[in-house]
């Protein structure tokens, strides 16, 4: 797997924890407006692409091949 390919991985993998947290929290987010709604998206969607900035710095610069295999271990990354 490549730095690139990792990276977008990572990515998926963190927008997926969330996507999923948002699920379990229907009922409690059920009284928010729309808006409300889009907003909650949108910061969360901003947290992901956060925590993704760093790795996909770092991936970019070509790393070890045993550093990325170790962030697919770590994180339960789709290779």
């Amino acid at each position: 797997m490549s730095g690139s390919n990792a990276s977008q991985a990572l990515h998926d993998r963190f927008d997926a924890i969330r996507r999923a947290e948002l699920e379990r929290l229907k009922k409690k987010l059920g009284g928010l407006t729309e808006a409300d709604r889009q907003f909650v998206h949108q910061i969360t969607t901003d947290v992901v692409d956060a925590l993704a900035r760093g790795p996909k710095t770092a991936l970019a610069q070509n790393p070890p091949s045993i550093a990325i295999e170790a962030l697919v271990r770590l994180f339960a990354l789709e290779v």
